[in-house]
């Protein structure tokens, strides 16, 4: 049986959540190319052959550990979590279920810009240029060593050496007390879009006693379904970026919202609704005439 080497940088379970399942498609914008285009499955889209493939020590290829790590981790309950998020919107009680899976989704949305391809080259590049100068002062071995690490390929694209499961403990560790903000569109006929690094985060300066000079991620932002959006802030901010609580916000927020992500985002972005998108992305293209 084979292994698949096809490995999602965003979750094929958060992809869903913005699949018109009536049409049975879903609607993507490059912005690059300024071009409208379609899929009829999740299967091809933000994913990359060999994402999270990893040469084990005797050069043989790891293409299923991490896969089977994240799916264990940030990815098998997302699902349920959403079901739970949405019975909580319509119940309003906040027990210990709903707050296990907020946490789980924060989770996922601290390590989602994590898993893309443009900051695992990026991480690695840095990684590379930071160990240039001590390698080339090193033994024949250490620089063999370097050089076998960073010597990528079709099969090996990154050396993924990130942790995420410890990395996204790590965060909300840092973080503290998480404050979720809950965003819902007033009209029907408004749609969050889905950017091709998954989830946002931003740094601050949150922890003054011990790294009064280092910012540290303090706000996540998970377009969590079409209509549903996600804010976790860190409780140690002096200024929420967003009020707690449940909101039905108006066309104009949801546009601000979209752009955001729309102007971060390397290259493409999904939608559940055509109509939107084009809409969408007509007003943006009309600012830069």
């Amino acid at each position: 049986m084979s292994i698949p080497k096809n490995h999602h940088y965003i979750s094929q379970a958060h992809i869903r959540n913005f699949f018109n399942a009536e049409k049975k498609e879903i609607y993507l914008f490059d912005k690059i190319q300024n071009r409208h285009f379609k899929k009829n499955t999740t299967k091809t889209i933000f994913s990359e052959k060999n994402l999270n493939t990893k040469r084990l020590d005797n050069n043989a290829y790891d293409y299923s550990t991490i896969e089977e790590e994240l799916n264990q981790n940030f990815e098998k309950d997302f699902p349920g979590c959403v079901e739970i998020v949405k019975k909580f919107i319509e119940t309003k009680d906040l027990n210990d279920e709903t707050q296990e899976a907020l946490l789980y989704l924060s989770g996922y949305g601290l390590i989602a810009e994590l898993r893309t391809p443009f900051r695992k080259k990026n991480t690695d590049n840095a990684l590379k240029n930071g160990l240039k100068i001590i390698m080339e002062m090193g033994t024949d071995e250490l620089k063999a060593e370097y050089s076998r690490f960073f010597d990528f390929n079709d099969e090996v694209k990154y050396s993924n050496s990130l942790n995420y499961i410890e990395f996204a403990n790590n965060i909300i560790k840092a973080m503290g007390d998480l404050i979720f903000s809950i965003e819902i569109p007033q009209n029907e006929n408004d749609y969050f879009i889905l950017p091709d690094f998954g989830a946002a985060t931003v740094r601050e300066r949150i922890n003054n006693h011990f790294n009064p000079d280092a910012k540290e991620i303090a706000y996540i932002g998970l377009p969590l379904t079409s209509k549903l959006y996600l804010h976790f802030s860190s409780s140690k901010l002096k200024i929420l970026p967003k009020p707690p609580g449940i909101h039905y916000v108006t066309s104009e927020q949801i546009y601000v919202l979209n752009k955001a992500n729309y102007d971060y985002a390397q290259q493409t972005i999904a939608c559940e609704n055509l109509e939107y998108l084009e809409s969408f992305c007509q007003r943006i293209n009309s600012l830069l005439i």
